[in-house]
């Protein structure tokens, strides 16, 4: 053990955490074995470039990107799907292989696409993610991009994302559709739009293992080929079905008081209802119960 690990051990114990990632990027640039290569190049990035704390946003990117501390979740509140649990599980093996495709010097994106129609819990599935995991939300939203910024879009994706690099969270890229478009056309606002989907895909190659990147849209159907591929894995998430309306319903209740649960509330499950529909009529039965 060399100076440089000393000192690093007696920041961290002394809590000196910056003085502790100073030595620490010391100690990376120091070992010069192959076999670590691609180990120490990834953590010198991370610890260069941030942490999981980016909740003070530059000037320049207020209004494009909004980060969240998702710390105050309240899960007791949020039922977890059939599809939603598969599809957290392949998130959690994806935060594994990362560290281990990082010692065969294999890059690999933890990326999810979700698709399917409005209020099926897309956005909110993010936010339990980014909680359950203990890192920050951040939230980009391409239709506010686009109607706020057309024509200087690629610009500020490129800085939207050399932000976020090194620095650990879920990156939550909603309306996806809004930009990712198929490409096919070189003229006008089609133009424009086939260029930003190239600095989109360039963006999203260029993160740094560590990110977990969730997109959301209503048209999958909409999207550039090339872009899908950037894609470890898509899902359709679906109106719940009878059994997970009502487990849904129970679960919110009871979080909220057991006494509301009553059977005319539960048999609202009995007909098709998207989970943003079941919430909203939960908080209206909620304040119907509060006013008796």
């Amino acid at each position: 053990m060399d100076e440089n690990m000393l000192d690093c051990i007696r920041a961290l114990a002394e809590n000196r955490i910056q003085d502790a990632k100073d030595k620490a990027i010391i100690c990376c640039i120091n070992d010069t074995t192959k076999k670590n290569a691609s180990k120490t190049s990834y953590y010198k990035k991370l610890l260069e470039n941030g942490s999981t704390k980016m909740f003070e946003l530059p000037l320049n990117l207020k209004g494009l990107l909004n980060v969240q501390d998702v710390s105050d979740f309240n899960e007791a509140r949020y039922y977890l799907g059939k599809e939603q649990k598969k599809t957290y599980e392949q998130i959690v093996e994806g935060v594994n292989s990362t560290l281990k495709m990082l010692e065969y010097g294999i890059p690999y994106m933890n990326s999810t696409l979700i698709y399917g129609e409005p209020g099926t819990g897309k956005t909110e599935f993010a936010k339990y993610v980014a909680f359950k995991l203990g890192l920050p939300y951040a939230y980009l939203n391409f239709s506010y991009l686009i109607d706020s910024y057309m024509g200087k879009t690629a610009q500020n994706l490129n800085r939207i994302f050399d932000y976020c690099k090194g620095k650990k969270c879920v990156l939550m890229l909603d309306e996806i559709d809004c930009i990712g478009i198929e490409r096919g056309h070189d003229t006008g606002a089609d133009g424009e739009l086939g260029r930003t989907t190239i600095a989109l895909m360039q963006s999203l190659d260029g993160l740094v293992d560590g990110q977990i990147v969730i997109g959301a849209t209503n048209r999958c159907d909409r999207l550039d080929k090339a872009l899908l591929r950037r894609f470890q894995r898509q899902v359709v998430f679906k109106p719940f079905d009878k059994e997970e309306r009502q487990a849904m319903i129970e679960a919110y209740m009871n979080s909220v008081d057991s006494s509301f649960l009553t059977d005319d509330i539960v048999q609202y499950a009995d007909e098709s209802h998207t989970q943003a529909e079941i919430v909203k009529f939960l908080i209206e039965q909620i304040v119907n119960k509060i006013n008796e």
